[in-house]
């Protein structure tokens, strides 16, 4: 019987508390807006603005004024929302700090120096062309790895390791002799729209002080993925022969096993300590721990969430760097703070921890167990589907493309007007005579002309109006019918106003005096 070298397993994972795999991209206060604790990510440039705002966000971008141009987005909102493409829910203390601070000064330096609000969230991985995220998988393989150097240093005794020990080459093996050569992981993908929150990201002190009030360290905004969305991404799990150490191939139940020995303890003893400091609901963490209940399922934990679950557990063998002010740290072997997210920034209760995330094999089988676990969570996390979100903005959006088109018609009929206006303009100075040109270098200076001017007061317009038609009676025939036609009293009133009585009656009597056309 000829042994089989390559076994493949397709494995679901479900999120079970927010996670965020860092992609080096922020969501900035000018890409997006927020409106009804909804985040809406946009580009610029496809926004349909008709043209005086384009010419105002343009003026504005010249001039480099942020907070301006911050403002100017939060005004036209509505077009940044329908044109938006990309969605993400917002928990209630971020949406109200924008709204509160954006295109505004968050602090003047002494030297009057102006300090803009940095409104910066830090966005989880996705996929660029779906806008959609996804779960790296090496990020799956990190913490595989750190699992499987967390037995192996166990099982040699727990010495304790030099500060530089390669761990990697020493338990694993590197390049062609490591054993994870023969675990292939592919990236976890969505199978559905995924939904996403940004949450703040809150630093707590593990202990309380001697008055029992816990440190709390800097605060972040950060886009996770929500937990609770049953089976969303999916990867394909490939075990190998390793050929070049003639050993089998990790067993996926023996992957299983490794991962939840090392990631189900850290997920216990970290929420008896969040339940002891009343950070963390009981209730939450309870029904977590009841999922936990097959061999088929392993826990996780991915992403950015604190040093704790990157470590070798061993007392005295992690080397974490434990910052102590400015240019001051010390090493420890466990960290001395917990990351949470929460819905407010002054939150200390209800919180959640990061990363958390269970893994299943595809068995052709539904969790009843687990799906019903999700529906109840997604109930309590207030979730705006990402389906419903497109639905809803689609018409608004058409609407706003068909007003766009409109207006772009506009603009290119009147452009179309002036273009043919110019050119008889044009065709009728070259034409005209010496007293023609005066005539017309008149009109186009009253037409110009965008305050109103009194007679009382001395009108240069009507004075020099006068002028020329009294000027205009010893010109020829042709041209005092020119001059008759262009200079009327109706186009005077347009710009000067008549109060006198007797105006409008003696430039009647000018006009009076030049010949009308046959």
């Amino acid at each position: 019987m000829t042994k089989e070298f390559m076994h493949t397993h397709q494995i679901y994972l479900t999120p079970l508390s927010p996670i965020h795999i860092g992609c080096g991209e922020d969501f900035e206060p000018t890409n997006y807006v927020i409106d009804n604790q909804i985040l809406y990510h946009f580009e610029p440039s496809n926004l349909c603005l008709v043209k005086e705002k384009r010419d105002e966000l343009l003026n504005l971008t010249k001039q480099s004024n942020l907070l301006r141009i911050q403002s100017f987005f939060k005004a036209n909102a509505k077009s940044a929302v329908n044109f938006s493409h990309y969605f993400a829910n917002v928990a209630k203390g971020v949406a109200s700090e924008w709204e509160n601070r954006i295109g505004k000064v968050a602090q003047r330096e002494s030297n009057g120096r102006e300090v803009v609000a940095k409104l910066a969230i830090e966005r989880t991985s996705y996929l660029p062309y779906e806008h959609n995220a996804y779960i790296p998988g090496s990020s799956f393989k990190g913490a595989l790895a750190t699992a499987i150097l967390d037995l192996a240093h166990k099982k040699s005794g727990a010495p304790r390791l030099e500060r530089k020990e390669n761990l990697i080459k020493k338990y694993i093996g590197e390049f062609k002799e490591s054993e994870l050569r023969t675990v292939k992981f592919g990236d976890f993908v969505p199978l559905k729209g995924i939904n996403s929150k940004i949450y703040f990201c809150l630093n707590f002190k593990k202990k309380p002080t001697e008055k029992g009030i816990l440190g709390r360290g800097i605060s972040l905004r950060r886009e996770t993925i929500v937990s609770g969305q049953y089976r969303a991404f999916q990867s394909d799990l490939a075990l190998w022969e390793n050929k070049h150490k003639r050993t089998s191939a990790y067993e996926l139940n023996e992957i299983f096993d490794i991962l939840n020995d090392y990631y189900v303890p850290i997920f216990n003893e970290e929420c008896e300590r969040l339940i002891a400091n009343g950070l963390i609901n009981r209730q939450w963490v309870s029904s977590v721990q009841s999922l936990f209940n097959s061999k088929k399922i392993a826990l996780i934990r991915l992403g950015k969430n604190g040093a704790d679950s990157k470590v070798l557990r061993n007392t005295g063998t992690a080397q974490i760097k434990i910052m102590q002010g400015r240019g001051k740290s010390i090493q420890k072997d466990r960290s001395t703070t917990l990351w949470l997210a929460g819905e407010t920034s002054q939150q200390t209760n209800d919180l959640l921890p990061f990363g958390w995330a269970l893994l299943e094999i595809n068995h052709g089988q539904e969790n009843e167990k687990l799906k019903q676990w999700c529906e109840q969570q997604t109930l309590a996390n207030h979730i705006i589907d990402k389906a419903v979100l497109i639905e809803k903005h689609h018409t608004e959006q058409q609407k706003l493309k068909q007003l766009y088109e409109e207006e772009q018609n506009r603009i290119q009929e009147r452009a179309a007007q002036r273009l043919a206006e110019e050119q008889a303009k044009s065709k009728l100075l070259s034409s005209a005579s010496e007293n023609q040109r005066l005539v017309l270098k008149f009109v186009e200076k009253l037409q110009n002309t965008t305050e109103r001017q009194i007679d009382t007061s001395g009108s240069p317009l009507l004075k020099e109006a006068q002028a020329l038609l009294a000027l205009a009676t010893e010109w020829n025939e042709t041209e005092q019918q020119f001059v008759k036609e262009k200079i009327t009293v109706d186009l005077l009133k347009s710009k000067v106003d008549f109060k006198k009585k007797d105006t409008e009656k003696n430039l009647k009597k000018l006009l009076n005096k030049l010949v009308s056309a046959g």
